[in-house]
């Protein structure tokens, strides 16, 4: 499995690489879409671990969560527009098609952190509200800053 999740995240390097080529104006530098997809990922296997869900998966949707600000540069719209590349992304994965598109669906709802949504929606929902706290980020949100507290106290933290 160690090798498994090495080689995702291999690939994800890669392809920030080549988006990082074009030279666009951008919302995020590219140095920060690794750390985050990166660290996410870690907090997305965590939070399965202890909540009982696949571990891989997560890890897996976590990286992935923000590949249409990857394409796009922007922030706005970001989660929607990550539908067609992460269904390109995915066609090299030997996993269910039912997987696949619970990854799909949890990357396109992974920024409506008001709505409760699936097992792995609510993985990368939390990973991704959690990361970008402990990387600085000001949540002041009243639905981001609940679910903040929710997680932080699901994990003692």
């Amino acid at each position: 499995m160690k090798w498994e999740f090495i080689n995702h995240m291999e690939k994800i390097y890669n392809l920030l690489q080549e988006l990082e080529q074009e030279k666009s104006d951008r919302d995020y530098p590219f140095a920060w879409e690794r750390v985050h997809a990166t660290s996410c990922a870690q907090v997305g296997r965590l939070l399965a671990r202890k909540r009982g869900a696949d571990l891989e998966l997560a890890a897996l949707v976590c990286s992935l969560h923000d590949i249409g600000r990857w394409y796009t540069g922007r922030q706005k719209d970001h989660a929607i527009h990550g539908e067609e590349p992460v269904r390109r992304f995915l066609e090299s994965y030997s996993i269910a098609e039912t997987s696949k598109e619970e990854v799909i669906r949890a990357v396109i709802h992974h920024s409506e952190k008001d709505k409760v949504g699936s097992a792995l929606e609510e993985i990368v929902k939390d990973a991704d509200i959690l990361d970008c706290y402990f990387h600085g980020d000001e949540v002041s949100k009243p639905h981001h800053v609940a679910r903040l507290k929710k997680v932080m106290e699901e994990l003692g933290l």
